[in-house]
């Protein structure tokens, strides 16, 4: 079945003849990109847009042997194993400075609340897990002591 805006244009290569400057339409770019791209070293700059920019990459990626190529496809599996590494130290980072954060937080509001506090209290809020973090900061604002903050835990 063919569709209303689905459209045939045969053409003969050898007969089309524009030189860079005369590219006027896209249409024109392409059939300038397909007649030359044997010749091109680098990218033309009437050629320099996003959509050409990807196609001499993947003109590039099939021009290289299959030594090159296995190459290239374990230099990917590096990088993105390494990039997979980072990002999950990055995330690891982020959620270690929350609860540092909130750790902090906690430490002031209870040194506001009850005043001078015993030599535990920082390092096991330093210790606590988010949600325990959490469980005492909803605590803090009914407890009448210390100790109540941090009962039964």
């Amino acid at each position: 079945m063919f569709f209303d805006k689905l459209h045939f244009k045969f053409l003969q290569m050898p007969l089309f003849n524009k030189e860079a400057h005369q590219l006027e339409t896209h249409f024109d770019k392409w059939l300038y990109f397909l007649k030359h791209l044997d010749s091109f070293d680098h990218i033309p700059a009437i050629l320099n847009e996003p959509i050409f920019q990807k196609t001499f990459q993947i003109a590039e990626l099939a021009n290289l042997s299959r030594e090159q190529y296995q190459a290239y496809e374990q230099n990917l599996l590096d990088y993105w194993g390494v990039k997979a590494a980072v990002d999950t130290a990055r995330e690891e980072g982020r959620v270690e400075g929350r609860v540092e954060g909130g750790a902090a937080v906690l430490l002031r509001q209870l040194k506001r609340r009850f005043g001078p506090l015993p030599d535990w209290v920082a390092p096991r809020l330093a210790a606590a897990s988010p949600a325990q973090l959490e469980q005492w900061a909803d605590r803090l604002l009914e407890a009448e002591s210390l100790a109540a903050v941090f009962a039964d835990t």
